[in-house]
C-alpha cells in the first residue's frame, strides 16, 4: 500500500488555503485532540498504562524497524514489490512521511500542553499575588510579547504585497530588538555568571590529596596557560632563547603549546571519547527501558 500516494489524494485537508471550511476542520481537529489527550489524562492507571506501552512499543517498533530494514535504493513511483522483503521496504518508506506527519503533530500537541501548563501556574501565581508573583508577570508578558510579535510577523510575511527579504517591517524590527537585542545578551550575561560558580566550584574541588588530584591539577594548569597568549610567548620565547630556535633540539617538546598539544591529543580526546561512548550506552539502555514501557514513573497518579 502506497501511504505517501494515499495521504496526497486525501481530500480531508485539500480545502483552498485560508478558506474557512479549512480553518472549520483545523479548530474542529485541534479540539477533539485536546478532548482525547484530557480524556486520557482522566483514564484510571490501570487503563493508562497499557496503552501507553502499547503505543509506545508500536511507535518505537516502527521507527527501528526503519533504521534496520533494507530500504529501497533506487525505486520510482511506478515500482512494485517482487516479494515479502520489498513489501515490507516499500511500506516503511511510504510510511515514514505519514508517520513523520502525525509525530509533528503530537510534538506540537506537547508544545500546547507544554505552555498551557506553564501558563496555569504561573497565571494563578499572579492573580492570587503569591510569592515572587512578579516574575510570574514578567514571564507571563514576555511569552505573550513574543508569540504576538511573531504572528505578526508571520501575518505581514503573507501579505499579497510583502515583499521578500524586507528587514525593515515593524515586525522584523521588534522581532529582533526582543530576541537578539534581550534574549540572547541576558543569555550571555546569565552564562557569564555561571562561568564563576564553575571557576569557584572548580578552585574548591582541586586539593592535592593525591597522586591522581596532583595530576589533575597540574593537567588543568598547562591547559589554562596555553590559552593564554602571554603565558605562552613567555614560556615558549624562553625556550627559543635557550636553543637558538633551532627546530630539531630537544627542549622543543617542553614548550608550553607542545605540551598542551600533546595533553590534548593523548589525553583529553581518548578521555572524551570513551565519556561519549559511555552516554551512548546509557542513552541505549534509557531508550530500552522506555521503549519497552519499563520506566513507569510518569504513568503513576
Amino acid at each position: 500500500m502506497n501511504w505517501t500516494a494515499l495521504a496526497q489524494a486525501s481530500p480531508l485537508w485539500s480545502d483552498e488555503h485560508g478558506s474557512n471550511s479549512l480553518w472549520v476542520k483545523i479548530v474542529i481537529a485541534t479540539l477533539l485532540g485536546f478532548a482525547l489527550i484530557f480524556g486520557f489524562m482522566k483514564a484510571p492507571t490501570r487503563a493508562r498504562r497499557p496503552i501507553v506501552a502499547i503505543f509506545t512499543f508500536v511507535a518505537g517498533a516502527f521507527w527501528v524497524l526503519v533504521y534496520l530494514f533494507p530500504q529501497p535504493v533506487t525505486r520510482s513511483d511506478n515500482d512494485v514489490p517482487s516479494g515479502l522483503l520489498d513489501g515490507v521496504s516499500f511500506f516503511l518508506s511510504d510510511a515514514v512521511v505519514v508517520v513523520g506527519g502525525f509525530s509533528n503533530i503530537l510534538t506540537a500537541f506537547i508544545l500546547g500542553l507544554g505552555v498551557y501548563s506553564l501558563a496555569r501556574i504561573h497565571i494563578r501565581k499572579f492573580i492570587k499575588r503569591q510569592k515572587d508573583w512578579v516574575f510570574s508577570g514578567f514571564l507571563l508578558l514576555s511569552m505573550v510579547s513574543m508569540a504576538g510579535v511573531g504572528y505578526w510577523k508571520f501575518v505581514e510575511s503573507t501579505r499579497p504585497d510583502a515583499v521578500a527579504g524586507d528587514l525593515n517591517t515593524t515586525a522584523k524590527v521588534l522581532q529582533d530588538y526582543m530576541f537578539d537585542g534581550l534574549l540572547q545578551q541576558m543569555e550571555a550575561v546569565m552564562f557569564s555568571l555561571i562561568a564563576f560558580f564553575i571557576l569557584s566550584a572548580a578552585y574548591r574541588a582541586f586539593r592535592v590529596r593525591s597522586i591522581e588530584a596532583t595530576i589533575l591539577l597540574a593537567s588543568a594548569v598547562i591547559i589554562m596557560l596555553s590559552l593564554m597568549g602571554g603565558a605562552v610567548f613567555l614560556w615558549d620565547g624562553r625556550i627559543d632563547a635557550m636553543t637558538g630556535q633551532n627546530p630539531d633540539a630537544f627542549l622543543n617538546n617542553f614548550k608550553l603549546s607542545e605540551v598542551a598539544g600533546w595533553l590534548r591529543n593523548n589525553v583529553e580526546r581518548p578521555g572524551l571519547r570513551a565519556i561519549d561512548f559511555g552516554i551512548g550506552l546509557g542513552a541505549l539502555a534509557m531508550g530500552l527501558r522506555l521503549w519497552l514501557s519499563l520506566e513507569r514513573t510518569g504513568m503513576s497518579n
